[in-house]
């Protein structure tokens, strides 16, 4: 590949990088508040599927369910351009980053295209017979959305891992790495508490943090390829 090619590849993913990384940070704090708000309805006592039903309103879980959905492509192409970004022995933690990002996206973007469809759907139609270990109410999180949330963000965790190798020894690069270090170990509780529960104050102390850390590194993520972005221009 010459060099102009690949000058202008690592532009333009440097440009696509910026504004997906941008919207998964927007999506990613729409989620956050909408799904705080629906922590009510998720921790609600279990009267049965029909008294869920006949309360079951589509507004509060759309709201959440939507930005979940459309994270999943979001999340999936700013690592496909970090990736693009990547030069050298750097680059195989950039492809490693990629793969578990598509593990990731091939498994929840089902999951909430269902729930916001199918499972919606059913619940207002009062379609009510084998929804019960669907649904994001008791007894999730061990119900089947619950355990694809928690592989998929089990990959999504791996990706932020192998991504954070990806980053120089610069001081935002640094900055970048431990973002993205501290998202793979604390996010990876949402898959090992399925298997090996921790108690309830460990496990609000992970959640904290990783909220914190989860919203900080999608737009670190957008600056770091906009400072790419205007070196490929200069």
């Amino acid at each position: 590949m010459n060099q102009v090619t690949q000058e202008n590849l690592e532009k333009n993913s440097s440009n696509i990088g910026f504004w997906a990384a941008l919207l998964t940070g927007v999506l990613n704090l729409s989620y956050f508040v909408a799904f705080v708000l629906y922590q009510p309805t998720l921790h609600a006592p279990w009267n049965g599927i029909t008294d869920y039903a006949a309360g079951f309103k589509a507004g509060p879980f759309i709201a959440w369910v939507v930005p979940c959905l459309f994270l999943a492509p979001a999340f999936l192409i700013s690592i496909v351009c970090l990736y693009q970004c990547t030069k050298g022995e750097k680059q195989i933690f950039g492809l490693l980053a990629l793969v578990f990002a598509v593990g990731y996206a091939v498994i929840l973007a089902p999951t909430y295209y269902t729930q916001l469809t199918v499972i919606r759907h059913n619940l207002l139609a009062n379609n009510l017979e084998g929804l019960t270990l669907w649904l994001y109410a008791f007894p999730y999180p061990y119900s089947i959305p619950g355990a694809q949330e928690g592989i998929g963000y089990g990959f999504m965790c791996v990706s932020f891992i192998f991504a954070a190798r990806v980053f120089g020894r610069k001081k935002f690069d640094r900055f970048l790495f431990w973002i993205f270090l501290g998202n793979g170990i604390f996010g990876s509780m949402v898959f090992t508490d399925l298997l090996f529960p921790l108690p309830w104050p460990i496990v609000i102390a992970d959640l904290v943090i990783e909220g914190v850390l989860l919203s900080i590194a999608p737009f670190a993520l957008a600056v770091y390829f906009r400072r790419k972005w205007k070196g490929a221009e200069s």
